[in-house]
């Protein structure tokens, strides 16, 4: 979380803060610009810093005081690691990059099988289709049989992986959390679009256009309604829905379930996943609580 010293924390800041607690990231503070401003400024935006983060009941740790051994030892849980940088002299950075290094992994599903969401898509000459994105779980392999979809009517194109290639490299195969390009036999580099899922040609995956959730709404004008309509993000699904609180509506600082329908079209969601969602000046964040049929009932009016 950057934080400028000349400007302190804003609005926004403490927004995209309430959306990394939410979404339960791991998270370091970075006091920006420390060469521009007296060593008086930076201790005062340090205290609103600090403040902020207890307000949000977060243990800051100052890095210059602690060190970075201990912050590395501490990050995540509650603990939040505050350092101040500067790209002019290159105080910090190295600190900074240490921290990034030794971050808590990121859980991966549960699930052993290979999935990865298409972040985008490009024409190769001479290789044909590729989509790129991160392996979400599991291994893929050249020559995998998979499966690309759901397509707009939620059915699935049956492909193959003519090659793999990362960081500019072809490889026989990547894991779980690699970035990489796979290069597809099967399907023209127009019918891919983000938000599709590749997945194993012997999987049977069930795309969904509504599932539940439980959301907390971080910011909002006035009040969520039923068919509010903000563009939800998740995995690299960008779409917007039509949401319908439980309780038939949900106030700024509220927890509650939600029904959630994409606008256009229906995609690979399973449970445990978060999002963010955001329409205009109002934001939120959520946690899919259940998909399938259990999930497709017509939304109850009267809820």
């Amino acid at each position: 979380l950057v934080v400028a010293a000349d400007d302190g924390p804003t609005k926004t800041t403490r927004e995209h803060l309430g959306i990394l607690l939410a979404t339960e990231l791991p998270t370091v503070v970075a006091i920006t610009k420390a060469d521009a401003v007296s060593d008086e400024r930076l201790a005062d935006v340090e205290r609103e810093v600090e403040s902020m983060l207890r307000d949000a009941g977060q243990t800051p740790l100052l890095v210059d005081r602690h060190g970075v051994d201990t912050a590395i030892a501490e990050v995540g849980d509650g603990v939040v690691p505050l350092l101040r940088t500067s790209a002019v002299t290159k105080d910090g950075v190295e600190t900074l990059d240490r921290l990034f290094e030794h971050l808590p992994k990121r859980a991966t599903p549960d699930r052993e099988t290979f999935r990865m969401y298409v972040d985008r898509s490009y024409q190769v000459t001479g290789v044909g289709a590729v989509a790129s994105g991160t392996v979400n779980s599991g291994t893929v392999e050249t020559g995998d049989e998979l499966l690309l979809g759901p397509m707009s009517d939620g059915s699935f194109r049956e492909v193959e992986a003519r090659s793999i290639e990362m960081h500019y490299h072809r490889v026989d195969k990547a894991t779980a959390g690699r970035i990489v390009g796979i290069a597809l036999k099967g399907v023209d580099e127009a019918e891919i679009e983000r938000g599709m899922a590749l997945v194993p040609r012997g999987s049977e995956p069930e795309p969904v256009r509504e599932f539940d959730a439980e959301v907390m709404v971080l910011n909002h004008p006035t009040r969520i309604q039923e068919g509010y309509e903000p563009v939800v993000h998740l995995e690299t699904v960008s779409e917007a829905a039509a949401f319908f609180p439980a309780e038939g509506r949900l106030l700024p600082g509220d927890t509650g379930e939600a029904r959630v329908r994409f606008k256009f079209r229906p995609y690979l969601i399973e449970e445990g996943q978060r999002f963010v969602f955001r329409e205009g000046s109002s934001k939120g964040v959520g946690t899919v609580t259940r998909t399938g049929a259990a999930a497709e009932d017509p939304p109850s009016r009267g809820r």
